[in-house]
């Protein structure tokens, strides 16, 4: 009961000011729909895909070592989604992309949309004249408002490892275009990186293969000699000796073939040109703008101004109340002087 009727005078207090609320729920739903009207429209294109070089090319280079009687192990492939998204934030790997000019839709941007534009054209971009490489300041500013204000995104599902890509631009061409490329440069950069990575370990066992087959040569002209000048030998030393140098021969033998097929799977691991990354769904131009999205931003534009109105209310009340409290107290304390 005490309850209800602490409500009844909260209540009773904020409808003294009836008018301070319909103002400020007015005011506020009023901006969200200027801001609606005004705000930036940002447009979102995603593609999704997997990596195929973790579990699947690691099963059939598995299986061809097994053919050639190599044992690759157990230990876990090298999987190139765990740094992706370091190297889609790299500036090395934007500044790929930030300096290819892009066809464009919205006409607010230029009058002319069949000319392509720089990202620095396209949010008017200026760089004072005075500073130094101004290039590289220019590349640097796109790249940092890239990054800052999210127009790249890098998302993993961590149940099914499927990628998305995400780019997201006041122009839906540009979304899609920015986003086509950026595929494009991320499947070329880990090719690179492939081949690179191919080459080396290829270019390692083939010196270690030459190292091997030379220690070879070397042991088969060391027993042979040996067996020249001890051809009637039955001394067991002489056994002995010839023992370990046959065993040293077997050896070198041994090391030569698992190194000539471990050259030949590496020549075919460098010669490999297929995309590591494998589309799941596609990039499609948006339609309609992903942000600002205005149903949402009403509703919370409402909610929200109702509760600061009524909030505002109560304040004002109390404000009112405290003052009307203290100028009684100080006529009171000066009627009592007098």
């Amino acid at each position: 009961m005490e309850n209800d009727i602490d409500l009844s005078r909260l209540i009773a207090r904020i409808l003294r000011h009836r008018i301070l609320v319909i103002v400020i729920a007015t005011l506020s739903l009023a901006g969200t729909i200027a801001y609606i009207k005004f705000a930036d429209r940002f447009y979102t294109t995603n593609t999704k895909f997997v990596y195929q070089s973790s579990a699947k090319q690691a099963g059939n280079l598995s299986a061809l070592a097994a053919l050639a009687g190599i044992s690759m192990g157990g230990g876990t492939p090298d999987d190139g989604s765990v740094y992706m998204e370091d190297i889609i934030k790299s500036t090395d790997f934007l500044s790929q992309i930030i300096s290819k000019e892009w066809l464009i839709t919205d006409t607010t941007k230029i009058a002319d949309t069949l000319t392509p534009i720089t990202l620095k054209d396209f949010w008017g971009i200026e760089i004072d004249s005075i500073v130094k490489n101004k290039e590289d300041v220019l590349q640097a500013t796109i790249i940092s408002k890239i990054l800052k204000f999210n127009y790249v995104q890098y998302e993993q599902d961590k149940k099914t490892g499927i990628i998305s890509l995400i780019t997201q631009f006041e122009d839906p061409k540009l979304s899609y275009n920015f986003n086509v490329a950026m595929f494009e440069e991320l499947n070329n950069t880990l090719l690179h990186k492939m081949h690179f990575k191919a080459s080396e370990n290829r270019k390692f066992i083939e010196e270690r293969l030459m190292e091997v087959k030379e220690d070879l040569r070397v042991s088969e002209e060391v027993l042979l000699r040996f067996k020249q000048q001890n051809r009637l030998g039955n001394d067991p030393a002489i056994q002995l000796q010839e023992n370990r140098l046959l065993r040293e021969v077997t050896i070198n033998q041994e090391l030569a073939l698992q190194l000539q097929k471990q050259y030949e799977l590496a020549k075919i691991e460098e010669a490999k040109d297929m995309p590591l990354l494998d589309i799941i769904e596609s990039p499609r131009r948006a339609l309609s703008p992903s942000k600002p999205r205005p149903k949402i931003l009403l509703v919370i534009g409402f909610i929200g101004g109702i509760i600061l109105s009524l909030a505002s209310a109560l304040l004002f009340d109390i404000w009112r109340t405290e003052k009307k409290s203290i100028i009684e107290q100080v006529e009171k304390a000066k009627k009592e002087l007098n």
